[in-house]
């Protein structure tokens, strides 16, 4: 790790051999030296054998004792958590990345719990509504639905609860700035191993302009 062999290791100060890191290092050895253990200090420094890349070592620093008890030294434990750090940075890049194409989708998901209770939604479903998401969490929801939508809606979950079959029902919705609009929400189950119902996935899509459109050809046809 540091590029030394271990002859060149010792009778040498921490100092000579990682002048750059030394100042890092120095408050936690001082503090060692006075009898304190501490563990598990991150520290970032470059790879020294290959030069491509920034190490991450987790350092724990613990005084070591004497037989009267006094300090006569520090033992130092490194371990380099280099790629656990590198997978934690993918993780969090691909949970970002899955986020922003939530957020922007142009339908709202949601998520749904096995008693038809709502336990997460878009923040589009805030923007859209005017509710929060802590309102709209439970059948706090139902809240933005047309009063004449509510009951056909809830009859539909129900039964989708029941037999485990897909969601798929349309409803009008309270929007902020365009009043009444139909809205399509499609959503199906997720299976645990012993086949019970642990979750629900789906999503509300804005199906206004299709039912106008649909409106339109009825009236025109009649």
């Amino acid at each position: 790790m540091n590029g030394s062999t271990i002859e060149a290791h010792l009778g040498r100060t921490v100092q000579e051999l990682v002048p750059e890191l030394y100042p890092l290092f120095e408050k936690y050895l001082l503090r060692a030296m006075q009898g304190e253990a501490i563990p598990e200090v991150e520290v970032t420094r470059p790879d020294r054998l290959h030069g491509d890349e920034d190490k991450t070592m987790l350092v724990s620093y613990q005084p070591a004792l004497d037989e009267l008890g006094e300090v006569m030294g520090v033992s130092v434990a490194v371990v380099d958590i280099t790629r656990r750090k590198q997978a934690e940075e993918s993780l969090r890049e691909s949970e970002e990345h899955l986020r922003y194409m939530v957020e922007l989708n142009p339908e709202i998901p949601w998520v749904m719990d096995s008693e038809g209770n709502n336990l997460d939604v878009s923040s589009r479903w805030v923007e859209t509504t005017g509710l929060s998401k802590e309102r709209t969490r439970n059948q706090g929801w139902l809240e933005a639905l047309h009063p004449g939508d509510r009951d056909l809606t809830m009859k539909t979950i129900r039964n989708a609860l029941h037999t485990g079959r897909h969601i798929d029902v349309e409803y009008r919705v309270k929007t902020i700035d365009r009043g009444w609009r139909w809205m399509r929400s499609r959503g199906s189950p997720r299976f645990g191993q012993a086949g019970e119902i642990l979750r629900w996935y789906g999503s509300v899509e804005d199906i206004d302009e299709r039912k106008q459109m649909e409106q339109a050809l009825l009236v025109n046809g009649s």
